[in-house]
């Protein structure tokens, strides 16, 4: 039951944010302009539809106090108190929904008193006389004349919420189906906090204490549960996890990621960015090992230049970067080209542009003499070639 707590005040908690979770129940505080979400009837059916989306049920009801909106659902009376009778609605609650001492109780009921409009006119003193402060004080947190101090909920630094399965599933739907509600109330708390995640985990239980572990980083910071949802089933296909499966876990921390400021005239060929970063991530997610970075190393040498990083963040800037008439896309090894009257070939012969650059370097230990050449053949692909000190001609790398 707490954790059911937790969850839906994760939920109230983008909603309005300040929660307080009782034993059985939530409080949310409103502000006397409500919310952004509508006036105080379409707040409350909406609360009430999302509650039964999550797979509960629930009475809820608001009013101008705490004690009166909280009273009002205990006894299942749910709707908003509003106007200038809403203190009138009051008289017919029940006495017994009210917190008071077993003592207050049976006095009462010895009486013959039911609702609180039997008692709520009564002069304050003879109260006091006859049934203590309890019941004079109940009755002015239900007016709003004396405040009801209110402990409000917090989310915790780092999201970690567990869902058990009834039975142990062996199915990748099944699993995705808890993964659903996981990330769902996950969004939310996100949402409340205006905050966006780089990493996180995914932890997966089985009978006898088996744990399999997904740990997931991300090049752009997100905070959306369909792109969330997307990354974990692209990992967990093809039956990633070997045992059947009797609980689902996320971890995350909830630090606040700064989203990146959007200018005001849109940079040349910048539009799709983050839907590029967004299919990055999402093929990390599919083959963890298939996406490495790469990091430039101070040689000459094209094919020693660049070296694959796995340390360093694929979005982290690199220290330098190549000179732009080099091609990104080398060969390795460099493939050896076919010469025919003195002029290399590849899918016909090259015609040769730009002035030819020469490298030599490498004397400690492997020695190099070569001169480059940006070179087009008749398919008109743009190649970069380079002819060695002994005559051979090969191919290092392609243009886009």
């Amino acid at each position: 039951e707490a954790e059911v707590l937790a969850h839906l005040a994760a939920y109230a908690y983008h909603l309005s944010p300040q929660v307080v979770v009782r034993s059985n129940g939530l409080l949310l505080h409103f502000t006397d302009r409500l919310s952004p979400f509508g006036e105080a009837q379409a707040l409350l059916d909406r609360v009430l539809a999302d509650i039964e989306d999550l797979g509960y049920r629930a009475v809820a009801a608001m009013a101008p106090t705490a004690t009166a909106a909280w009273f009002c659902a205990q006894s299942g009376r749910p709707g908003v108190l509003r106007g200038r009778g809403w203190q009138d609605a009051l008289r017919t609650l029940p006495l017994q929904q009210l917190p008071f001492s077993g003592e207050v109780r049976r006095l009462c009921a010895d009486l013959g008193l039911t609702v609180v409009g039997e008692l709520w006119d009564r002069p304050r003193a003879s109260l006091i006389r006859r049934f203590g402060l309890e019941v004079v004080e109940t009755f002015a947190c239900l007016r709003g004349t004396r405040g009801e101090p209110l402990t409000f909920w917090t989310p915790p630094a780092v999201f970690r919420r567990r869902l058990r399965f009834f039975v142990p599933v062996t199915t990748e739907e099944a699993l995705l189906f808890g993964v659903q509600r996981l990330v769902r109330e996950w969004a939310w708390v996100l949402r409340s906090r205006g905050a966006q995640v780089r990493e996180f985990a995914l932890i997966v239980g089985g009978e006898g204490g088996l744990v399999h572990t997904e740990a997931f980083t991300l090049t752009y910071p997100e905070a959306r549960p369909q792109a969330l949802i997307r990354l974990i089933r692209d990992r967990l296909r093809d039956g990633r996890v070997p045992f059947a499966m009797t609980s689902v876990a996320l971890s995350a921390p909830l630090t606040v990621e700064e989203g990146e400021t959007l200018s005001l005239w849109p940079a040349h060929g910048s539009g799709d960015e983050r839907s590029w970063w967004e299919l990055l991530d999402r093929f990390r997610a599919r083959f963890p090992k298939g996406v490495q970075a790469l990091s430039w190393h101070p040689d000459h040498r094209p094919e020693r230049a660049a070296r694959r990083d796995p340390e360093r963040p694929v979005r982290a800037p690199l220290p330098a970067l190549p000179p732009r008439h080099r091609p990104l896309w080398l060969v390795d090894p460099p493939r050896p080209l076919a010469v025919i009257a003195g002029v290399p070939q590849y899918g016909g012969p090259l015609t040769l542009r730009g002035d030819r650059e020469r490298l030599e370097t490498g004397w400690w230990e492997e020695s190099v003499v070569r001169d480059y050449f940006r070179a087009v053949n008749p398919r008109r692909e743009r190649l970069w070639v380079f002819r060695c000190a002994n005559g051979r001609w090969f191919l290092q790398g392609y243009f886009a």
